[in-house]
């Protein structure tokens, strides 16, 4: 579970510690903002139609060197629907850098009595500051790069655990971090449920053709930004395990119930990998969701969740792995599904999401249900990003067809591209295959002060005639901290190969959510 955490449900026969006769109250922000950009913070309540209130005010106290507070909301208004939500735009001295911290403060009256909370009302969470780090410089990038994130969830996945925010929220709060596009990728259990009822589900499909129409929209009033329409379908694997895939671009929607916990010990997946995948036209997108994350017992037992395995993957229609998905835990063990798979010959693409919407700046989900809520700064929105090169403008057709090519780095932080020249002088892009002969591999990599000095830079062939993957050429010198680029010779008739570079950064505690490294992966080039 890793969304806003939901308060209200609750099993018959037994009471739940975190339920409250009030509507939830949550406080965001961006864990980091680009420069220039007036630090955006959302207010969001929910069910307030079961539970109405009176907001009173909101104001921020924001502590760097200095303390200062400002006053976002202050003229009374009476709530009582299920969703009520407001993004306040707050101006920061030119001087205030770095760490800064927050606390937004909310007075309301329910039921008659005044009530103050700070960051959020949830009980068993520590109301901390949200931690904000604003940048001295835009995120690493390199010419035709954009960033998204490709695995996160809005208001349509909405259930007895977990929510997340309205997509107009979305699109507000991943800009001011940097971010060009995202795709929505609610859950198919959420997706088919009346937008009133979560326990059962709607044969008109009200909520999802809701969320279609308004990604149309959206798209249309914002020209530099893109929503990608997804889905993270439910469906089961080898083993009859349910696992998660994400389906981008579909025109219909997918049902996939065996995990949605609608009815309990009903775990049977709708469809298996293969027959979603057959449902899928060419413009479709199909990327096996974080695939080696470990799968929690409670969920195992009562939802028949499990992992995806290497025959799961061997699908001639997957397109690729999501293996880094907000969290460090699985990551390594999907990257080494992936590596292996493209030394047995597949042509599969890594790309990168959250598994988070709404956790902006911290994780607050339900851990027991009924009993915890857990809090840390995992699967945070736009921590791990997708960077795609385009040749043309940012556009959902641009974007999706550069994706259906592998065209695409995953990274953490700093950027790494790589082409292939051939004897003729033309080029390959990462994801494309060289079929004449290749004469040079071009590097090229960036960081910033933010995400540290450049530290490694490593091109990988893998040869696909032994099956085994090797380091080609690096370099940990560097004349310019924080820029390389190289042109390589490649050797000629070295047989059929692949090459993908990397890219790492020093390690630096500057963000209030420190990675453990700082790193950036290329999707590879093919070699004939």
């Amino acid at each position: 579970f890793f969304l806003y955490a939901e308060i209200h449900y609750h099993f018959k026969i037994a009471p739940s510690l975190l339920y409250r006769r009030q509507p939830e109250i949550v406080a965001d922000a961006p864990h980091r903002l680009e420069p220039g950009q007036p630090l955006p913070i959302l207010l969001l309540i929910k069910d307030a139609h079961l539970f109405p209130i009176e907001l009173l005010a909101a104001e921020i106290e924001i502590s760097s060197t200095q303390t200062f507070r400002y006053q976002l909301f202050g003229a009374a208004e009476h709530l009582t629907t299920p969703w009520w939500w407001r993004i306040f735009y707050v101006s920061l001295p030119a001087d205030v850098r770095g760490h800064i911290k927050a606390n937004v403060i909310i007075d309301y009256r329910s039921r008659g009595k005044t009530h103050r909370c700070c960051n959020d009302n949830y009980r068993g969470t520590h109301h901390a500051p949200l931690e904000i780090f604003l940048a001295e410089a835009p995120l690493p990038t390199l010419p035709g790069f954009y960033h998204g994130d490709l695995h996160c969830h809005t208001n349509a996945t909405s259930d007895q655990v977990e929510y997340g925010a309205p997509l107009p929220a979305v699109l507000a709060l991943a800009r001011a971090q940097g971010i060009s596009f995202f795709a929505a990728t609610d859950h198919s259990y959420d997706l088919d449920d009346f937008p009133d009822d979560y326990l059962h589900n709607d044969p008109e499909l009200r909520k999802w053709h809701a969320l279609q129409d308004e990604i149309h929209r959206l798209n249309a009033q914002h020209r530099d930004f893109v929503i990608i329409p997804g889905e993270e379908v439910s469906c089961g694997n080898t083993s009859g395990e349910n696992v998660h895939f994400l389906v981008l671009n579909h025109p219909h929607f997918i049902r996939g119930r065996g995990d949605g916990g609608e009815k309990w010990l009903h775990t049977r997946p709708d469809h298996t990998i293969a027959e979603v995948l057959a449902m899928l036209g060419p413009q479709d997108l199909a990327f096996a969701a974080h695939p080696s994350a470990p799968v929690p017992t409670l969920e195992r037992l009562l939802l028949g969740r499990g992992n995806w395995s290497l025959v799961d993957m061997a699908h001639a229609r997957l397109n690729g792995l999501q293996f880094w998905n907000g969290k460090t835990a699985g990551e390594q063990e999907g990257f080494a599904q992936w590596r292996r798979l493209l030394l047995e010959g597949r042509k599969l693409f890594a790309i990168a999401g959250n598994d988070a919407h709404g956790n902006f700046n911290r994780y607050r989900q339900v851990a027991w249900p009924c009993l915890t809520i857990a809090e840390n700064h995992e699967h945070l929105f736009g921590c791990r990003r997708t960077a795609v090169k385009l040749r043309d403008q940012l556009e959902l057709h641009s974007l999706l067809a550069a994706l259906h090519n592998g065209c695409a780095t995953i990274t953490n932080g700093p950027m790494v591209d790589l082409q292939v020249e051939n004897v003729n002088g033309s080029f390959a892009q990462v994801g494309e295959t060289m079929i004449e002969s290749a004469t040079h591999a071009i590097i090229a990599a960036t960081s910033t002060a933010e995400f540290g000095k450049l530290e490694r830079v490593i091109l990988w062939r893998g040869d696909l005639v032994n099956q085994r993957e090797e380091v080609w050429f690096e370099c940990a010198h560097f004349s310019q901290p924080y820029e390389y680029h190289a042109k390589l010779p490649l050797p000629r008739a070295a047989g059929q190969y692949y090459l993908r570079a990397q890219v790492n950064s020093s390690p630096h505690v500057l963000l209030a959510t420190a990675q453990q490294t700082w790193v950036g992966l290329t999707n590879p080039v093919w070699v004939a």
